[in-house]
């Protein structure tokens, strides 16, 4: 199928966000700052080469490029809609608090984490992959903003362009004697079945950076595809720097792309040997050189992400939905058949491969729970979501002859991703602007030590503590799971002689013991900065 005209954007838009990750990343790593106009250049180069070079080969499809925005911007505004009022992480759960952490750091200091020092303030984020915190950080000083409220756009804008990704990869493995468009825009509607999979592992997980990576992953995998169908170098160096960006972000998804490509390259029965593994070195000698440096550099943890523990969702019929377990197994059968479609399979295969290895490292270093395997979920539904959809246009050749039921699927599965839209679990974000505000106000004018948190949600003040404080995570009140317990932190202030400040997340929802014994120093909306009165202690 030759190349068209919404491909060369999305994937040059996808190699904007890629530059801009590596250029950051080596910039740190050379020992500057991070320079956040000079990545914008080399990121808009980049971007504008890769789609010149694209350009030269690709031919015009208007519906397809219609089709494409409509699917990345109506995903686009539905994610931020559901961030209204203010625009911020909407998700819960202490990793939300480490990552947020971690993007303060940088801003503070212009660079990531390179004493080990800074362990005691980050824990294991001092190594983590941190391409998905590096693009917050530069989004926000190119907005004139701070990175905490843009890291929910720009998270929303990776989410919108894979969607448009998925669009264009299914488009490609559609059968040709069935309205493409129509049938790749179903792969899209799809990944709604399985919601907290595809948009509840950031919206209420807090799995940024593993959502972030993921538009990197399915771009490889529009890579394997076109390379497939044309084998030559140019898609192996847009591999190679998807792939690095991946790493970067979140290094796990990376291995299943690196063995489906590695399988079709060894495959392609009508190159050369040599010829194979020139293209296999294009694409992944970079990767590797990358990980290379990145692993040397870490100081503590290294890539122990491997042995991580933690909560992830697990695969089942509540969780994805039967509908799309047996379309999605449907259509794996299917394109292990269809050579035109072999990479779903390809796919699928090396995510469960993965998987499997995970849960090996995983009970060798003692873990409890198969926490990486069961993340490998969450990149399974890409390719199970296309190959469902190829697999409802193959049952509409074969209901052709009763056009009145040809389309009676697709019907079927727009209609019941439009109730999982509409029935998506309400969101209950435990970082709000007024806390944020009340919160930034006392930063610069208390001492944080004496600074309590009678908020609604643990969550909320394990926040306030660390990423708008920058208390350590290793040393002082952080040690006290007290100070996070929303309970004992309102006895604390019924009794007397506890901290002498507090932020209030709802000052009129506080008991009328506390709010009658308090000064309040600044108000903002329902939140507040409050004082003690009579005597008190800091810690």
């Amino acid at each position: 199928m030759p190349l068209i005209s919404a491909e060369t954007g999305a994937v040059a838009a996808a190699a904007w966000l890629a530059s801009a990750v590596l250029v950051a990343y080596i910039v740190d790593r050379i020992g500057l700052t991070i320079a956040p106009c000079v990545t914008l250049v080399i990121a808009f180069g980049t971007a504008a080469a890769v789609w010149q070079q694209l350009r030269r080969r690709a031919q015009a499809d208007r519906p397809a490029l219609v089709a494409l925005a409509a699917v990345v911007g109506l995903t686009f505004a539905w994610l931020m809609w559901r961030a209204r009022p203010d625009f911020l992480p909407t998700g819960s759960g202490s990793d939300l608090a480490h990552h947020l952490a971690l993007l303060s750091y940088i801003e503070a200091h212009g660079h990531l984490a390179h004493d080990a020092a800074s362990g005691a303030y980050l824990g294991e984020m001092i190594d983590y992959t941190p391409g998905a915190h590096l693009l917050a950080v530069l989004a926000g000083r190119w907005m004139h903003t701070d990175a905490l409220h843009v890291v929910h756009p720009v998270i929303a804008l990776t989410v919108a362009l894979k969607t448009g990704i998925v669009f264009l990869i299914a488009r490609r493995l559609m059968p040709s004697t069935v309205p493409r468009i129509p049938f790749a825009i179903m792969a899209v509607a799809l990944l709604w079945l399985p919601y907290v999979f595809f948009v509840g592992s950031f919206m209420e997980e807090s799995f940024l950076s593993q959502v972030a990576s993921e538009l990197f992953a399915v771009t490889l995998w529009w890579v394997a595809v076109e390379w497939n169908e044309r084998p030559a170098a140019g898609p192996m160096v847009l591999f190679a720097l998807f792939g690095v960006a991946a790493f970067l972000t979140w290094p796990i998804w990376v291995g299943p792309l690196i063995l489906t490509l590695a399988a079709l390259v060894l495959m392609h029965g009508e190159l050369a040997w040599p010829q194979r593994l020139w293209f296999l070195t294009i694409a992944l000698a970079p990767i590797a050189f990358v990980a290379a440096i990145y692993t040397a550099s870490r100081m503590v943890y290294g890539l122990d992400m491997v042995h991580a523990v933690g909560f992830a969702i697990w695969p089942s019929s509540r969780t994805l939905g039967w509908t799309f377990i047996v379309a999605g197994a449907l259509g794996f059968l299917r394109s292990m058949f269809r050579r035109e479609a072999r990479t779903i399979a390809l796919l699928l295969l090396t995510i469960a491969l993965q998987g499997a290895v995970l849960i090996r490292t995983g009970l060798n270093s003692g873990a409890t729970a198969p926490y990486l395997s069961l993340k490998m979920s969450y990149l399974a539904i890409y390719p199970m979501a296309v190959g469902a959809a190829t697999v409802l246009a193959s049952v509409y050749q074969a209901l052709r002859p009763f056009e009145r039921y040809a389309w009676m699927p697709l019907v079927l599965v727009a209609l019941a991703a439009g109730l999982a839209i509409a029935f998506a679990p309400a969101v209950h974000p435990v970082v709000t602007q007024p806390v944020f505000l009340a919160g930034d106000w006392a930063r610069t004018r208390l001492p944080i030590g004496c600074v309590d948190y009678l908020v609604a949600d643990g969550y909320t003040a394990y926040w306030l503590h660390l990423a708008v404080f920058g208390n350590p995570r290793a040393a002082g009140r952080s040690l006290d799971d007290d100070t996070f317990e929303p309970k004992k932190a309102l006895v604390r202030w019924i009794l007397p002689g506890g901290l002498r400040y507090a932020i209030a997340g709802d000052f009129d929802a506080l008991p009328r013991d506390i709010r009658d014994n308090v000064d309040v120093l600044s108000r903002f909306g329902p939140a507040a900065v409050v004082q003690r009165r009579g005597s008190s202690e800091c810690k």
